[in-house]
């Protein structure tokens, strides 16, 4: 299936529709997003690229080239100049996004397939540099999900992907028994990267547990972590290839001592302080 039948199927006017993709690897967009201001985010832009459009189709990169739909929208109007600025909503947090070197794009979000906001995946393509195109350029459905609330697996059986910790923290109203789970216990987790064979051992042992730890993975792609660091300097990309496990559960009330000579057990016994293929450097 292509998205194209998509609209076609809902009424939507192909040749007077742009489909938009906002990365959630570029920190504004991810920042925004999170904040429940992408709305605010697509309408202010540096140039008139909505200019010859009367509707855009917005998705999330939520992955690689993968795309999350969450909404179409109307172009009812534009404004320029200083009026820009009277726009942007209270407690945005680029304030330079609504100077008067941007635009404001005056936008109705549509009811028409708000059925698919956050269950229709489509395939970007390798031109991800393109955020903006015109739905003439067509595009593969990977999936339309029900996303109903996902059962936790167990700590067991957890295997977390980079785009699935993604949900978990953007899109808590499908994860909550996750979030629980992961966000009342500390323990010793490891970091693969899938795709170029490197490891990489960590420890919780704070108020947050595993969940607060793997957020700043997700936000920062490394964590502070110098050997992710190295890694990501190399592969800039490869953090889309992270899973996350766990191999330990320690308690929530565990000290920074405790937990660390267990970290350092497991180091040893997976011998991620090898530079051959750990990412380790303690």
């Amino acid at each position: 299936m292509h998205l194209s039948s998509i609209f076609k199927e809902y009424g939507i006017e192909i040749e007077q529709t742009k489909i938009v993709r906002h990365p959630l690897n570029k920190e504004d967009v991810r920042k925004a997003y999170t904040e429940n201001m992408i709305e605010a985010y697509q309408a202010a832009q540096s140039k008139n690229c909505f200019d010859n459009c009367k509707y855009i189709a917005s998705f999330i990169g939520t992955n690689k080239t993968e795309a999350l739909f969450i909404g179409l929208y109307e172009i009812v109007d534009s404004i320029t100049g200083p009026a820009v600025k009277e726009k942007m909503p209270e407690g945005y947090p680029y304030p330079e996004h609504f100077d008067e070197n941007h635009m404001y794009y005056v936008m109705k979000k549509l009811d028409a397939m708000s059925d698919l906001i956050d269950k229709l995946v489509i395939e970007w393509g390798k031109s991800t540099l393109s955020w903006y195109q015109w739905a003439s350029t067509d595009k593969e459905v990977l999936s339309i999900s029900n996303r109903n609330e996902e059962e936790f697996p167990g700590y067991e059986e957890l295997i977390v992907s980079y785009s699935v910790l993604g949900d978990l923290v953007d899109r808590k109203d499908r994860y909550k028994k996750w979030i629980e789970a992961l966000s009342n216990v500390n323990g010793i987790y490891l970091i693969c990267d899938t795709k170029r064979n490197k490891q990489y051992i960590g420890s919780t042992y704070n108020n947050m547990g595993i969940l607060g730890r793997w957020t700043e993975y997700y936000k920062t792609h490394h964590g502070g972590d110098e050997g992710i660091k190295e890694h990501l300097k190399k592969y800039p990309d490869a953090f889309y290839d992270f899973q996350f496990t766990l191999l330990r559960i320690l308690p929530k009330n565990i000290s920074d001592k405790e937990a660390t000579s267990v970290e350092s057990l497991y180091k040893n016994k997976l011998c991620t302080r090898n530079e051959e293929y750990g990412l380790n450097r303690n």
